[in-house]
């Protein structure tokens, strides 16, 4: 987090509970719709900078990130 929110849970963008946002699921489901489109298109693989080092949070998640080399399908 970058420090612009005063607590981690601040930002909900689709609220939680009865008076949560109507479009929730829509826009959820669209942006699973965009990202299959854009893997259809797109080769990924991981950049040899890669270094494994799985940290345990809430999640599990890359230490160090996860940088990607993203390339169009001819």
């Amino acid at each position: 987090m970058s420090g612009a929110l005063p607590h981690p849970y601040a930002f909900l963008p689709f609220s939680h509970g009865p008076r949560n946002c109507i479009g929730a699921v829509f826009a959820q489901q669209e942006a699973r719709v965009i990202l299959a489109v854009m893997l259809r298109r797109l080769s990924v693989a991981l950049a040899p900078s890669y270094i494994h080092a799985p940290e345990m949070t809430i999640t599990l998640r890359p230490k160090y990130g996860m940088p990607m080399i993203v390339t169009p399908v001819p």
